[in-house]
C-alpha cells in the first residue's frame, strides 16, 4: 500500500518569506515531500547564480558534484537548527517526530551541504540556532549522531561522511574554482 502524503498548507512565515505546516498531524515516519528539479551540476550552478537566474542557496545538493535546481514547492520549505524533518536517500523528505497540525514544516539545510566555504546567518530563531548556517561540518557531532540513528541523511552525505571522518576529504579544486568564480 503506498503511503498518503500527508496535508500541508503554504503561508507566511512572519519572518522568512513562505512555508509548508501541516494541515493535519502527521506522525513519525512519514513521507512529507521528494524534492525534484532540474539536475545541474556545480558549473552550471554558478553559471546560473552569476546570470541572477538563481540564489546561491537555492540549489539543494543530491551527491558529491550534483545539485537539483529546485522547483518552486521544493524551494519553499524552510531551514531550522532544530527540524521537524529529514532528509535520506536522494531528496526523500520524511517526519523526524509526530508533527501536529499547524506545524512549519522544516528540515537542516546544512545536511545536504558537502564542505565549502559557503554561510548565511540562520533566521530560525529555534532554542538550539547555530546562528550560521553552513555546510555539514557546521553540525555539531551530537546533533550529527543523532541525524545518523533517525536515517537523515542522504545516501551521497552518508559516504562523504566516511571520508571526511578518515581524513581523506578535500574540497576538490573544480569546486573551490567554480565557487571563486562566483559574484555575490
Amino acid at each position: 500500500m503506498k503511503n498518503k502524503t500527508p496535508k500541508l498548507k503554504k503561508k507566511s512565515t512572519g519572518k522568512y518569506g513562505n512555508g509548508f505546516y501541516a494541515d493535519e498531524d502527521i506522525k513519525k515516519g512519514t513521507i512529507i515531500h521528494m524534492f525534484t528539479g532540474k539536475r545541474m551540476d556545480v558549473k552550471e550552478l554558478v553559471q546560473k547564480v552569476n546570470s541572477n537566474k538563481e540564489n546561491i542557496d537555492d540549489p539543494f545538493q543530491i551527491g558529491k558534484r550534483t545539485y537539483i535546481d529546485l522547483d518552486e514547492v521544493s524551494r519553499t520549505f524552510n531551514h531550522s537548527c532544530d527540524p521537524n524533518c529529514g532528509i535520506r536517500k536522494v531528496g526523500e523528505m520524511f517526519s523526524l517526530r509526530d508533527i501536529k497540525k499547524g506545524e512549519e514544516i522544516t528540515y537542516d539545510y546544512s545536511l545536504t551541504i558537502a564542505p565549502t566555504e559557503w554561510k548565511m546567518k540562520c533566521l530560525c530563531k529555534s532554542k538550539n540556532c547555530r546562528k550560521i548556517l553552513g555546510d555539514i561540518n557546521s553540525v555539531s557531532k551530537k546533533q550529527l549522531d543523532s541525524y545518523k540513528k533517525f536515517g537523515a541523511l542522504q545516501n551521497y552525505m552518508k559516504k562523504l561522511l566516511k571520508e571526511i571522518e578518515s581524513g581523506n576529504y578535500k574540497v576538490p579544486k573544480y569546486e573551490i574554482e567554480a565557487l571563486n568564480s562566483l559574484k555575490i
